[in-house]
């Protein structure tokens, strides 16, 4: 079964979808999305996990970090999540 999504895009994010369909050689739209939500996807499980999602020139040796709202939110929630993991422990092991 096929869902539906609607995006009311800016002059310039449709423009930015066009250009990335031209670059990627995409064929729709669709592909556009689906391939940004891979990205996003693996880039926030990175995160989460406390890597950095960069790009790399190595022959120059310098890094780019990719540092966005979402990816910053997807690294906090998971040291949250450690952190109250620890503490569950901790308290575990004053009982």
């Amino acid at each position: 079964m096929a869902n539906h999504l609607h995006l009311d895009l800016s002059d310039t994010h449709d423009l930015l979808v066009r250009k990335l369909m031209d670059i990627c050689d995409l064929k729709t739209k669709k592909d556009v999305v689906e391939n940004a939500l891979l990205l996003l996807g693996w880039a926030a499980t990175e995160a989460a996990k406390g890597l950095s999602v960069a790009s790399i020139d190595e022959q120059r040796k310098v890094y780019r970090e990719v540092q966005t709202p979402a990816l910053q939110s997807a690294q906090m929630k998971a040291e949250q999540q450690q952190e109250a993991s620890s503490l569950k422990r901790k308290v575990a092991l004053i009982r």
